[in-house]
Order: structure tokens, then C-alpha cells, then sequence
């Protein structure tokens, strides 16, 4: 049996991987001596392809997992590999798992084959409801619950792999265990987000304030040409705003206070602080309100269907810069 596990979510694919590995150990082989796991990247053809076409000892099934396959150097295993497959000469007892990240299939037939067999598996980039779907299964088997601002502001930052959503749901965790709670917040998630935020948020905000229109709109093109989601862009926009909001209130009642009272006070990363500052003197405490009404109304429309985001946005736009 041959098995390619493949695809950019290697965090997924590795899961599935150790899930195999497990399974394979508990059923057939408790001993481990029919498993063999190789950095395919590194390790000799000769010494991979004997373990692929070994008999199994006191076992049904052998089991041999090549990793990194694809980056050996040495193209003509690929080679041998592709013809043991195409003539049958791997026994039945063998099973080899191969696992890849990303993959060109197309740049070898060994890797097109790999991926047509039947319990091959690609592990795509999660996104939108599935990534919405997959941080509730982790936040579950955790033994933790999480409102809904919390799990959108988890969905919706700009996060590089779920490695590091784990990473963060780890600290988390790990934070409320001590705190004896069981509910993650908003409070919670940006406690531990590094929220450095994304500068043309804060350029597209900037000309917002100076009431630039064309360059806003401008701004806000470029984040939809570099295939930016309008949804995640209309959720960091209401994030920076209420951020807007919340820091406008707090200097408003402890005046003479500095930004970095303010970020422990407020759970807001320093820099963000220090960033959203120069934007606060354009904006009126009663404009801000106004601003924030009209996007959780963009949010309203959007998911009942009578707007979308990205028009909405347009129209926000021209609305503060007339």
C-alpha cells in the first residue's frame, strides 16, 4: 500500500501522519520493530528502498515512512522508486507512508502516482468556516469554551500556519488554567496576540483621518489586488476602530496618562498603542461612535445577504472623506 500525505497545511498533515504512525504500532506492531522512518531528504536510496521490500518479522505489515522525499537530490531514486511501483515489485506486506509540503506533482511522475493512489491526501490551507470549524474541534479538546468575538478575532488574524494558532491557543490555555477559568474572551486572545498590526491598515486609517479619499480607496484596492479577502479586511478595520475607541475613552478619563499605561491598562500590544495615537486627534469621540455604527451595520447587512463588504467599504469610505 503507498500513502502521500502532501499539502502547505503540514500541520494537519503531520497530525495525520503521527495518527498513522500510532495506529500502525497499536495494531500490527506493538514491538516497533517493523517501522522504519526516514529523512528521505538525507538517507541513502539503498538503505530505503531494502527497508520498502523487507519482509515483515512476526507481523503481517511493514511499515516505512519517507519524508522530504522530493527534496533528494539524487533524481534517479526517484527513478527506482517509480519502477518498483509500475512493475508491482513492492510485496504486499509493505506499506510506505510518504509525506511532502509543498509539492509541484508535475515535476516527477513518481510524485503524480503518489498522489492518485487511493488513500493519498492533500492538506490545503484552511480558511473562512473551516478554520472557524478546526480552532473550535482544538479549543474543545482542550476542555475550553470561547465566545464568538474571540473565535472571529482568532479566524480572521493573519496567522502563518495553524502551527502558530496552536502556539497561541497553547499560551492561552496555559493562562487560564492559572486563572482557573474556563472561557476564552476577547480579552483573552489579545492578551497573547502579537498585535503589531498590518501597515497598510494603518496607512489606509491615516488617510481615513486626513480625509483623503482617493488614496484610501486606493489603499483599500491594493489590499483586494493582493487577494486579501474583503471579509478579514473589514474585520481588521473593526478592530483598529475599536481600538480607536477604546483608547479615545481611556485618555478621556485619565488625562495625562501615557501610552504605555494605557496598553497595560488596556491589553493592547505597546506599539499598537503608540501607532493608533497619531491617528486619535482626527477624530471626535462622537465620529468614532458614528464609524463604528455604520460598520457593525456593513457586518449586519453582509450576513444577511443584502450588502457585501467590499462595496460597503467603498462607500464608508466616501461617507468620512466628504
Amino acid at each position: 500500500m503507498l500513502i502521500m500525505l502532501h499539502g502547505p497545511d503540514t500541520w494537519r498533515s503531520r497530525q495525520q501522519l503521527s495518527k498513522m504512525i500510532a495506529e500502525f504500532k497499536a495494531k500490527r506492531d506493538p514491538s516497533g520493530l517493523n517501522l522504519n522512518i526516514f529523512d528521505a531528504a538525507k538517507a541513502e536510496g539503498a538503505e530505503m528502498l531494502e527497508a520498502m521490500v523487507a519482509s515483515p518479522f512476526l507481523a503481517e505489515k511493514r511499515l516505512t515512512v519517507l519524508e522530504r522525499l522530493s527534496e533528494n537530490k539524487k533524481k534517479d531514486l526517484w527513478a527506482n522508486l517509480l519502477e518498483l511501483i509500475k512493475n508491482k515489485k513492492l510485496p504486499d506486506t509493505s506499506v510506505v507512508i510518504f509525506w511532502e509540503s509543498e509539492i509541484k506533482l508535475n515535476s516527477h511522475p513518481l510524485f503524480e502516482t503518489l498522489a492518485k493512489q487511493k488513500f493519498s491526501q492533500k492538506f490545503e490551507t484552511l480558511s473562512g468556516v473551516k478554520l472557524n470549524q478546526w480552532i473550535k474541534r482544538e479549543i474543545a479538546g482542550r476542555n475550553l469554551e470561547i465566545e464568538q468575538y474571540a473565535l472571529t478575532a482568532l479566524t480572521n488574524y493573519p496567522f502563518d500556519s495553524l502551527w502558530q494558532i496552536i502556539n497561541e491557543l497553547d499560551k492561552i490555555a496555559a493562562y487560564l488554567s492559572k486563572e482557573s477559568e474556563k472561557k476564552i474572551t476577547l480579552k483573552h486572545v489579545n492578551l497573547f496576540l502579537n498585535e503589531v498590526g498590518d501597515d497598510n491598515i494603518f496607512h489606509f486609517l491615516d488617510a481615513l483621518t486626513g480625509r483623503r479619499a482617493k488614496e484610501a480607496i486606493k489603499l483599500l484596492h491594493t489590499q483586494f489586488d493582493n487577494g486579501e479577502e474583503s471579509g478579514k479586511i473589514f474585520n481588521l478595520i473593526v478592530g483598529q476602530w475599536r481600538k480607536l475607541l477604546l483608547l479615545k475613552d481611556y485618555f478621556s478619563l485619565n488625562p495625562g496618562s501615557t501610552s504605555d499605561s494605557a496598553a497595560k491598562e488596556l491589553d493592547i500590544h505597546p506599539f499598537v498603542v503608540k501607532k493608533t495615537l497619531a491617528i486619535l486627534p482626527g477624530f471626535s469621540f462622537a465620529k468614532l461612535k458614528e464609524i463604528y455604527s455604520e460598520l457593525l451595520n456593513i457586518d449586519l447587512k453582509a450576513k444577511t445577504g443584502e450588502g457585501d463588504y467590499a462595496s460597503s467599504l467603498e462607500m464608508l469610505v466616501a461617507k468620512i472623506c466628504q
